[in-house]
C-alpha cells in the first residue's frame, strides 16, 4: 500500500496537510508515523507534525465493504493540538472507514485560528480520503463500512 496525500492548505499563514494509508493492524503506526517524515522534507519544520487517527477491524471477506465490524479498535494523538486527533476519529466514524490510517501536518503560522483549524484539519483528511477513492466506495449505504485495505487492490 502507498501513501495518499492532500494538498497543503493555507489559512493564515498557518498550513495543513494530511496524510493517509491503510493499515491492518495498530502495531503498524509507530513505523508509519517514522515513514511519513520522509514523505515530505518540510515536516520536521511543523508545530503539529503527527496529528492522526485510526481505525482497524477484521475482515471476513474480500469485498470492500463489511456490514458489522469485529475486533474494532480505534485511537488517536492529538500531538499537543488539544482534541485535533479525536476530530480526525470522528471523520472516521462519520464517513465509515475502517483499517485506515489518517496524519495531519500543521505548522502553526503566528496567529491563532481558534476553531477554524478543526475546519482545517477536516477538510485536508477529506481531501486525501476522497483522492485515495475512499469516500462513497460504500455505494451510499449508511450501513457499510468501507474496508480501506480492499480499495484499488
Amino acid at each position: 500500500m502507498s501513501w495518499i496525500q492532500s494538498s497543503t492548505l493555507v489559512l493564515k499563514k498557518s498550513k495543513f496537510k494530511a496524510f493517509i494509508i491503510p493499515i491492518k493492524t495498530n502495531n503498524e503506526i509507530p513505523q508509519l508515523l517514522k515513514e511519513v517524515h520522509t514523505l515530505d522534507k518540510h515536516l520536521k519544520n511543523a508545530s503539529h507534525p503527527t496529528m492522526y487517527a485510526w481505525k482497524t477491524a477484521d475482515s471476513n471477506s474480500n469485498s470492500s465493504k463489511i456490514t458489522k465490524l469485529q475486533n474494532v479498535n480505534q485511537g488517536f494523538n492529538d500531538n499537543n493540538e488539544g482534541g485535533s486527533g479525536q476530530r480526525i476519529l470522528g471523520l472516521i466514524d462519520r464517513i465509515k472507514l475502517v483499517n485506515i490510517l489518517i496524519i495531519v501536518s500543521r505548522w502553526y503560522g503566528g496567529t491563532p485560528l481558534g476553531p477554524a483549524r478543526f475546519k482545517c484539519i477536516s477538510d485536508v483528511a477529506m481531501e486525501a480520503v476522497k483522492i485515495g477513492g475512499y469516500f462513497n466506495s460504500n455505494g451510499g449505504n449508511n450501513k457499510l463500512y468501507t474496508d480501506c485495505l480492499m480499495i484499488n487492490k
